[in-house]
């Protein structure tokens, strides 16, 4: 069949003051609109019937697609099959993107936690959007138009991850024979590289620190929120653990939180010994939220029962008013995650152990952790540890003592 049209014709087509078709061959043609819309159709006939299929908008389906399904049409239609009611039937078997990513990612092995957060995302930015449309026809273009804003809004990480899994899911149709081409193949190659990683915000001078916990005492947003982030200050947890802490996990007559494993990066339980000052946190919050899951639920979560995301912590955190000048901190100074990193500072130039503040973070190598766990994870250092480093805390907010203290073992 001898076809008319090329992608840069298509592409090159312009309204006029009337609607108006351009052929290609074989019955297939463009349709312009006076708004200067092009769509693919087909006028043809069947059991001495006429009618318009309609293969879908340019650029969103490209010529060569449009040629695809014409020609499926066109097959069918010598067969005697009505190609609007076989579509109709195909549709019913094809499920919509998101079921095969749930598919996809229950092929895979991660860990609880990887899963949660992958599926998060997923569900936030991928979704609602991609679910709109059968999953045999999202293209390339679809793709980009959908990733390229998450990246252009300073979210290139995410961008990149969601191209990830986007391809993981096409590949999962492709084995399933449903797709004849991945159209997230090459997508992360056409999105802007993500920076390079830097440390999370962090502050390490005293004084500093001593303005910014004497701004979060005084903070008026979310109750939840504030003492979820004066907790983060006391217990050197990653942000995601605070925010799915579980009351079952507290035991507050041995003054210690036990994660577990699958909670945990490292992939191993977790003992956080808490100083008398965390546990007052945690009794505040109990009045607040025991009849709960989770421990720090803001007023939302309460109604609902899903914890806080990690973005709610960190906007908190540019909120924190700085008491000497009145204006919040911004950002590029703290995040919530940046309490690991100031702490870890500061109590190495405390003069406490490497092992036991590598602990205390739950990020200590295999052979430096087969080692402590002789030890009993170094609890009774630990423990003594972060009831220092609370104190400390107190006195930097108090201006009693704004030099790290040194300790004795």
């Amino acid at each position: 069949m001898k076809r008319a049209l090329t992608d840069a014709k298509v592409k090159n087509l312009k309204p006029k003051d009337k609607a108006y078709k351009v052929t290609d061959g074989g019955g297939l043609y463009v349709y312009v609109t006076k708004a200067g819309s092009k769509s693919f159709r087909f006028d043809t006939s069947l059991k001495g019937k006429r009618f318009t299929l309609t293969f879908g908008t340019y650029p969103e389906i490209s010529l060569a697609y449009a040629r695809e399904k014409h020609d499926n049409a066109r097959a069918l239609i010598a067969k005697k099959i009505d190609p609007r009611e076989a579509e109709q039937q195909r549709d019913l078997k094809i499920k919509p993107f998101s079921f095969y990513a749930l598919e996809m990612l229950n092929t895979q092995e991660l860990r609880p936690t990887t899963a949660k957060k992958k599926l998060a995302k997923m569900e936030r930015h991928l979704f609602t959007h991609l679910d709109q449309k059968p999953v045999t026809e999202i293209t390339a273009v679809d793709l980009l138009n959908l990733l390229k804003p998450i990246a252009d809004a300073n979210k290139r990480e995410t961008a990149k991850d969601l191209a990830t899994y986007c391809r993981q899911t096409f590949n999962y149709l492709l084995s399933l024979q449903l797709i004849s081409n991945n159209p997230a193949a090459t997508i992360a190659d056409l999105l802007p590289k993500p920076k390079k990683s830097q440390n999370f915000a962090h502050i390490t001078d005293p004084k500093d620190f001593a303005n910014f916990l004497k701004g979060l005492d005084m903070y008026s947003g979310d109750y939840s929120v504030k003492k979820a982030l004066q907790f983060a200050s006391l217990s050197m947890l990653r942000p995601y653990n605070i925010r799915f802490l579980r009351w079952e996990y507290i035991d507050f007559k041995e003054k210690l939180i036990t994660i577990p494993a699958d909670e945990m990066k490292m992939d191993r339980p977790h003992k956080v010994p808490l100083s008398e000052q965390a546990l007052t946190i945690l009794k505040d919050m109990k009045q607040l939220t025991s009849n709960n899951e989770f421990v720090f639920l803001s007023a939302c979560g309460q109604r609902t029962g899903k914890p806080m995301s990690e973005n709610t912590l960190n906007q908190a955190v540019i909120r924190i008013t700085n008491p000497n000048t009145g204006k919040p901190i911004g950002r590029g100074i703290m995040t919530s995650h940046g309490f690991r990193h100031t702490t870890s500072t500061f109590l190495n130039e405390m003069g406490f152990s490497a092992d036991a503040i590598e602990l205390q973070l739950a990020h200590a190598s295999q052979d430096r952790i087969r080692a402590t766990y002789n030890k009993a994870e170094l609890m009774p250092e630990r423990m003594k540890m972060m009831q220092a480093w609370a104190d400390y805390l107190g006195a930097l907010k108090s201006e009693s003592n704004i030099i790290p203290l040194k300790h004795s073992v």
